[in-house]
């Protein structure tokens, strides 16, 4: 059974840290790129599919990818 634990609450986040949220329309994605930083990917809401060279992985609103720097990658909303 999961327990909940809280974060320390001295713990600062990262600096610097960057977020962006995006509205994807139904079957339209981003073609295969790469960054020069880490990103995380996540669904607000709907779905999402991730491509790397690693293969694909369909993700849902409790679920998102790491994607290290350089890792060349694409992705876009299912529904």
């Amino acid at each position: 059974m999961w327990e909940t634990i809280e974060a320390p609450a001295d713990a600062a986040p990262p600096d610097p840290l960057s977020v962006r949220a995006q509205f994807i329309p139904a079957q339209r994605f981003f073609p295969e790129h790469s960054h020069q930083w880490h990103q995380m990917v996540y669904a607000i809401s709907g779905a999402l599919t991730v491509i790397s060279e690693g293969g694909s992985i369909v993700i849902s609103p409790e679920q998102a990818v790491w994607l290290p720097t350089g890792l060349r990658h694409g992705s876009g909303a299912n529904r």
